[in-house]
């Protein structure tokens, strides 16, 4: 008979070793509590709130077009608060568990270096992905759309939100890198707060975005807006969607690398 633990055995080996049971644990503790109910009313509150705000209240006294002030502040001031949010979710990950010993017995156990980090990153980027994009996008989609009187172009709109989804990951993905730079929580979050914030002012809002600027993933965010409503860009959303998807792949790449070096 198995037994009732947390991490049960699994017959695989290599770098995947564990990675069924690491995954489980971190899973539970995302949807096996409250917490996923928690920061989904929070950040609905945070997000949807500005969104709602800005369309129903400030666009009728700025005479401006819902719609647009209503994208302007979803992914613009939304989007910071996805990466700070992102930032925030996952900033203890890895050195929570290294600083109370966690992190030393589960690697005694049959479960391979690569799989604790992955097991991270997937756990953490599905709960991201599902309560800080897909369901403050399904709820500020709907907020749109009753402002404009009628549903928004889909497909636009997903873009915009895929868009929106690779920024948050690779917050996430950074984060996380640091999380095996340093074992400090003030530098950790320091750096990777310090960066959201270098990105949102990289752009001013309201300024015409450079093609330079949109080789970077500082652009992103403030390019969303024009792309959902297509209107022109210097470059194609698509690159700085890739530039951004490709740096969150080297970070972790890079976290892999330093945490098999890592001592316990």
């Amino acid at each position: 008979m198995v037994a009732n633990t947390e991490l049960q055995r699994v017959e695989l080996s290599g770098w995947r070793t564990g990675l069924a049971n690491l995954l489980r644990k971190e899973n539970r503790a995302w949807w096996g509590t409250r917490r996923w109910l928690v920061h989904s009313v929070l950040w609905t509150v945070v997000v949807n709130g500005l969104v709602a705000a800005t369309v129903f209240l400030m666009a009728p006294v700025v005479d401006r077009d819902p719609l647009s002030i209503g994208l302007d502040m979803l992914f613009k001031l939304g989007g910071m608060a996805v990466a700070i949010g992102t930032v925030v979710l996952v900033h203890d990950a890895t050195i929570g568990e290294r600083q109370l010993g966690v992190t030393e017995w589960l690697l005694s156990k049959p479960a391979s270096r690569p799989a604790y980090v992955l097991s991270k990153l997937l756990a953490h980027g599905l709960a991201v992905l599902v309560i800080l994009v897909a369901l403050q996008g399904a709820i500020a989609y709907g907020l749109l759309s009753l402002a404009a009187g009628e549903p928004l172009p889909l497909l636009p709109y997903l873009v915009g939100m895929a868009g929106l989804a690779v920024h948050s990951l690779f917050y996430l993905a950074l984060t996380l890198m640091l999380g095996v730079l340093t074992a400090n929580r003030t530098v950790l979050l320091g750096a990777s707060l310090g960066v959201v914030l270098i990105g949102f002012l990289a752009v001013p809002l309201g300024a015409t975005v450079s093609p330079f600027v949109m080789l970077t993933p500082f652009a992103l965010v403030h390019v969303l807006p024009a792309a959902v409503q297509g209107l022109p860009l210097p470059l194609s959303i698509w690159v700085p969607i890739g530039i951004t998807a490709i740096l969150a792949a080297i970070f972790v790449v890079v976290t892999l690398a330093r945490f098999e070096r890592l001592e316990f």
